[in-house]
Order: C-alpha cells, then structure tokens, then sequence
C-alpha cells in the first residue's frame, strides 16, 4: 500500500451528514498503522469494559482475557478490592492463570510454580534441588 496514513484516514468523512454515514473503509482493517493508531490511542489511552462486576463478586474469584493482544487476569482480592494484572508470570513469562474463570486463594503459575497473592505480590517461588 502506497498511500500516507492520512490518505488512508482521509477514506472516511466523520463529518458526514447521517444520511450519508457509512462504514469505516475496508482500507482500515488492514493497514498496520491503522491497527497501531488503534492501540495507541482506543486501547492505551481509555477505559475499556473487559467484564462485568458479578463475574468477581466473591474473594478469589478471577476471569482471564485477552485485550489488544495482551493476556490480563481481573480478580477480587481478600481485602475485595477489583485489581487486573497481567496474566504473565515474571519468572519464565507463562500464563499465571490457565483457565478463563474460577476461584484461587492465589495466582500460581503452572510452569515454574511462582505464586502471587490476590493482591499481585509475589508469595513464594520453588526452587528446585540441586543434583
């Protein structure tokens, strides 16, 4: 594709009258600079609605997903305050939670057994014996 971002931006009339609005140009759903635009300024710079609250109503009660390409984990901690981490393990980068809800009493990962209070803190790792 040969054209500038702003020629690409340019396919689509924001001030268009209703009667003549339509859809974003197909242009945009495959340009790059389109998909960085997006994530720099829809996903990086705004709240954005991942769940709803009576997914997490309970201590330890937790779901994952997936947002700009990122894996987060949401879950109520023991003092029940909401938090969302990163569903990456510090240690070897693997997926802390491995399922897409449940209940913990921690966040452990599966690979390395890294654990992590509800609280993101890191509880304790296993360290293995030296042969």
């Amino acid at each position: 594709m040969n054209d500038s971002l702003a020629d690409v931006l340019a396919l689509y009339d924001e001030e268009a009258p209703l009667e003549y609005a339509s859809t974003i140009p197909a242009a945009w759903y495959v340009d790059e600079r389109i998909g960085r635009l997006e994530q720099e300024q829809v996903f990086g710079s705004n709240w954005i609605a991942v769940g709803r609250i009576d997914q997490v109503t309970d201590v330890g009660q937790f779901f994952t997903f997936d947002l700009a390409g990122e894996p987060l984990v949401v879950v109520r901690g023991a003092d029940r305050e909401l938090r969302a981490f990163y569903n990456v393990c510090r240690h070897h980068a693997a997926a802390v939670m491995t399922v897409p809800c449940g209940f913990a009493q921690h966040l452990r990962c599966p690979y390395h057994g890294w654990t992590y209070g509800l609280d993101g803190s890191l509880k304790g790792t296993l360290i293995s014996p030296v042969l």
